[in-house]
């Protein structure tokens, strides 16, 4: 028998984050034309690179702690700064983006929605998986739930 896919490793919320952002973009196609799934695209592009971003900047601070712990302050001091510095970008961006109208802002939002929208919706597989194999009495433990 085939192992589940392990749907909340690192690569497999990247993927799920392009899917989403594509699928809703589609959706804002044919929902509010152009102008919006552009915005829900823009929306989406700036969100999903934040998030490579924070996941790149974490995991190599993680590194740096394990393979010198003496250094394990330096390296969250710096992993602050970066992410105080990508937080002001991002404003710097979004005030760009609404402030000279170059994107529907109801499409920007729901673009920046897209990470929420994936991870609520793989929270939800999850649970309806934990819901399942409490149903099913072959998976699990072998003591009864009546």
């Amino acid at each position: 028998m085939k192992a589940p896919v392990d749907l909340l490793t690192p690569r497999y919320l990247k993927i799920a984050n392009w899917v989403v952002l594509g699928l809703l973009v589609i959706a804002g196609y044919l929902w509010g034309g152009r102008e919006f799934a552009l915005g829900v695209l823009v929306g989406g592009l700036v969100v999903v690179v934040n998030f490579h971003l924070l996941h790149r900047f974490l995991k190599g601070t993680l590194e740096k702690a394990q393979i010198d712990p003496e250094s394990k302050g330096k390296a969250q001091a710096f992993f602050a700064a970066k992410q105080m510095l990508r937080f002001f970008g991002l404003l710097v961006i979004i005030y760009l983006l609404v402030g000279r109208g170059w994107v529907d802002v109801i499409g920007l939002v729901v673009g920046l929605s897209t990470v929420v929208l994936t991870l609520t919706l793989l929270a939800i597989n999850e649970i309806i998986k934990i819901k399942h194999k409490e149903a099913n009495p072959s998976h699990g433990t072998s003591n009864s739930l009546s």
